[in-house]
């Protein structure tokens, strides 16, 4: 698999090598896994996983050279927080259309809805549930537009400047899984295979999004505390090996205790720390499974790794960690060897 990826002006692409490829499809079996394999087409997520046990998930891309379809299998809940980059938008759905825990910026996402689509939004953050089937099409948002002003349909653009949702039908929305899921297993090999596909599809998010009769358009409107958690992950990543407690990391984010706590048990059924430990979690996780990495870092044992993110009681971080990736330390350290 390529390790490459360009994103770059009206057109999203995988690397030339990718593009040589029938097909791009890889297991992943940790959240930071997920979060390389997002790279290579040009997306940089930070991920956690929420829910506890082993993961197993898959993640398939058929490239139509103008969109990158996506198909993401989990079977944990996952946390996905960082950037999608400048003109860029995507529509994006859950296979069954009744997902009970799939939130993007914490709103909990509609009954067969396709999301995700807000021009201008460059922040990404959003939650998948455990056992689900996702799918993504990340297109150009210039591209898009230009297409949408070719059909005469050029007002369009307002709603998705303002909206990030649209509530369908169910047969609609069984019909974009079936599309997805046929280019997904027949992936175009030819220049005009993959252009009569982005036409199929960019036709058929037109129909989509200029039914309003028939769908619902879902305004963009997290509240102050569904943002305050956005900023909050953010910002976790981002200082996750900082040793603050709850009452420093409320002032940083100019916010209550209570608010904080509130938002994040309403979010992700935990607490800020236990967020903060998760991702701490998550790094040493990564670290285990990449010999590059850890040699990157100078980090020779498992206790050396504990110690680097904040875990200073062996027992307690081993404890941690066998909870929530259903092994101990030594058994990933020990399947990244044998790799």
């Amino acid at each position: 698999m390529t390790k490459t990826a360009a994103t770059t002006g009206q057109t999203l692409q995988l690397s030339a090598d990718a593009q040589a490829q029938q097909r791009m499809d890889s297991p992943f079996h940790s959240a930071s896994e997920l979060k390389q394999l997002f790279k290579l087409i040009g997306k940089s997520f930070d991920a956690v996983q929420l829910s506890q046990g082993r993961l197993q998930g898959r993640f398939r891309v058929a490239n139509l050279g103008s969109i990158v379809v996506i198909e993401l299998k989990t079977n944990q809940r996952l946390l996905l927080n960082g950037e999608r980059g400048h003109d860029c938008m995507s529509f994006s759905f859950e296979a069954t259309g009744l997902a009970d825990e799939h939130r993007l910026f914490n709103i909990p996402i509609a009954p067969y809805s396709l999301n995700g689509f807000r021009q201008g939004q460059i922040e990404a953050h959003f939650q998948l549930s455990a056992h689900t089937t996702t799918y993504l099409a990340v297109l150009s948002t210039t591209h898009f537009n230009a297409f949408l002003r070719h059909c005469d349909s050029e007002d369009l653009i307002d709603h998705l400047e303002t909206n990030n949702a649209i509530q369908v039908s169910p047969s609609v929305h069984a019909q974009f899984r079936q599309t997805f899921e046929y280019l997904l297993k027949h992936q175009p090999t030819t220049s005009q295979q993959r252009s009569q596909a982005t036409n199929h599809l960019y036709r058929s998010f037109l129909n989509t999004i200029s039914n309003k009769v028939d769908h619902k358009y879902l305004a963009y409107n997290p509240s102050p505390r569904q943002r305050l958690v956005s900023e909050f992950v953010t910002w976790g990543f981002k200082n996750a090996q900082q040793d603050c407690n709850l009452d420093q990391i409320s002032e940083f984010l100019f916010a209550s205790r209570r608010t904080l706590i509130q938002g994040t048990k309403e979010s992700f059924g935990m607490g800020p720390m236990e967020i903060m430990k998760r991702v701490r979690l998550e790094q040493v996780n990564w670290i285990l499974r990449s010999p590059n990495a850890r040699a990157e870092k100078n980090l020779r044992t498992i206790t050396e790794i504990a110690q680097h993110y904040k875990f200073q009681s062996r027992g307690h971080f081993a404890k941690s960690y066998q909870q929530v990736f259903a092994e101990s330390p030594s058994e990933t350290w020990l399947k990244s060897a044998n790799q």
